[in-house]
């Protein structure tokens, strides 16, 4: 493998993981192993927060430029005008928290930013140091487990959570009368 096929990867990769930054929803411990499989502990660690941090960046941006497309009447509900008037220092320091707290979905946080008035660098600031060490321990956590537990159960747990995934959407889109078949 030359270095322009490590490039490709590499860009194809960090691309992969500012996309899963920017939705937020996409589980990050995935792509974290993806990367240190692929580059080691150091590169992937530093394409996993890179991904994270601009990938939230942009999803900010996203979520700011649709919540400006919204009808004018949601915009004077209670929650629009609470979440609007928050002073930037309070949203600084609530991205920085929920961003160090683990099971807080980065996608929640980013929405819920782009509803108040801080600016694009403040919350790049705040949910930079907030990801730095959520990502530190995630790749301390996922490195473990890629060296402890054999390839095989790895693949057989993946291989499950995406059956199982699979399985309950299908019944929810059954229950809901949005079937395959219509």
């Amino acid at each position: 493998m030359d270095i322009n096929d490590i490039s490709f990867e590499f860009i194809t990769v960090l691309l992969l993981n500012l996309a899963a930054g920017a939705l937020g929803f996409v589980p990050s411990f995935l792509l974290t192993g993806m990367n240190i499989n692929g580059f080691g502990v150091v590169a992937g660690t530093v394409l996993s927060l890179t991904g994270e941090i601009f990938g939230a960046v942009l999803g900010f941006y996203l979520y700011r430029f649709g919540f400006s497309k919204v009808q004018p009447s949601w915009k004077q509900s209670r929650f629009w005008n609470y979440m609007h008037k928050q002073p930037a220092a309070t949203v600084f320091w609530g991205i920085l928290l929920f961003r160090l707290l683990p099971f807080i979905p980065s996608g929640l946080v980013t929405a819920g930013a782009a509803l108040t008035p801080i600016n694009g660098l403040l919350f790049f600031i705040a949910s930079s140091l907030g990801k730095i060490p959520a990502v530190l321990l995630e790749a301390a956590i996922v490195y473990g487990i890629i060296e402890t537990v054999p390839a095989v159960v790895q693949y057989a747990v993946g291989i499950a959570v995406c059956l199982t995934a699979l399985f309950v959407w299908l019944r929810k889109r059954k229950a809901t009368g949005n079937g395959l078949r219509q």
